[in-house]
């Protein structure tokens, strides 16, 4: 019995001894941070409220993140009237679509067939969606920048013949200017054919006076840029786009005005083009564009202009900026 209270005596110390450590661990504790212990309550609250705006913090980052993920392009939407392009003569079983803004090109290919079974009979325009980085090296997309739209029907490789290829394309092409919006624009193609008549037409009637006098295997193509008003730029991109190829050069514009590689305050960019491309072989009649681009340009950071090439044999020159003949 003595023993049994012995027992019980000496646990009920050793309990009260761990508890009585334990307590004196804790003012240690709470002294070594404040002597009155005000700061520990006022530490875990600022924790709590901290964690809280933290989270809140993180939330609208990722929201606003979002946002600009959303925002860091521009779309340009063609419209496509399919009533000329479905059903015109060519049979064309592939769209080529070729765009240009700020700096960038986009090219898609698109399956008329299964545009044709997907769309609804009565639907005048089917949409496909281009789109371009809002900002770059180069420049950032402004109110009023000019972009250009090309699309090009094509066969399928495996049907096509040298006669369908060996002429103008059905084609149609627009410039655009941004709108109010810098996220979004649209192109109407195929509403009117008047572009592709005046290159049917003049194929037509110098077709056989062109492949009398020579028959390149390369055409070239020169950009002329006026930087008169421009002479402290540094950089600008400049494109030039024929039957669906294009291609893009970056020009150190203070080093071109250094090495007096300009004339009358106008730097000319020149391009070759294999003459044979997916759309058969270039040919007199075909439309291009020039385009130039630079964020330091005054007005406008994009410009773009079109031309018909009219002589195989010759350079086809167009100005970009002011007019297309500078």
């Amino acid at each position: 019995m003595n023993l049994t209270m012995k027992n019980e005596e000496i646990t009920s110390i050793l309990k009260t001894t761990e508890f009585s450590i334990i307590v004196f661990s804790l003012m240690i504790l709470f002294a070594s941070i404040d002597n009155d212990g005000k700061n520990m309550i006022s530490i875990f609250a600022q924790s709590e409220e901290e964690e809280e705006k933290d989270s809140s913090f993180n939330k609208s980052e990722s929201k606003d993140n979002n946002n600009n993920n959303n925002n860091d392009l521009t779309t340009i939407t063609v419209q496509i009237d399919k009533n000329n392009l479905l059903y015109s003569e060519n049979n064309n079983n592939i769209l080529k679509i070729i765009g240009y803004l700020n700096g960038e090109g986009e090219t898609k290919y698109v399956d008329l067939k299964e545009i044709d079974k997907e769309i609804n009979q009565n639907q005048k325009f089917f949409k496909v969606d281009l789109k371009f980085n809002k900002s770059n090296d180069i420049s950032s997309t402004m109110v009023d920048d000019e972009y250009y739209v090309c699309a090009y029907g094509m066969e399928d490789s495996n049907i096509a013949d040298d006669d369908a290829i060996n002429t103008i394309p059905l084609y149609d092409c627009d410039e655009g200017n941004i709108g109010t919006s810098t996220t979004k624009d649209s192109v109407t193609l195929f509403s009117t054919m008047k572009k592709y008549g005046e290159s049917k037409t003049f194929y037509t009637t110098n077709q056989n006076t062109a492949t009398a006098i020579s028959n390149p295997n390369e055409v070239k193509i020169t950009i002329n840029v006026p930087v008169y008003d421009a002479k402290d730029i540094d950089d600008m991109n400049v494109v030039a786009m024929v039957r669906g190829e294009y291609q893009i050069e970056t020009v150190d514009v203070q080093n071109e005005l250094k090495n007096g590689k300009n004339k009358n305050n106008r730097i000319s960019v020149p391009f070759t083009f294999d003459r044979q491309t997916d759309i058969g072989p270039i040919q007199p009649g075909d439309l291009f564009f020039g385009c130039a681009t630079s964020d330091e340009f005054p007005n406008q950071n994009s410009d773009c202009e079109k031309k018909m090439i009219k002589d195989l044999n010759k350079v086809s020159k167009i100005c970009a900026r002011k007019d297309n003949s500078c």
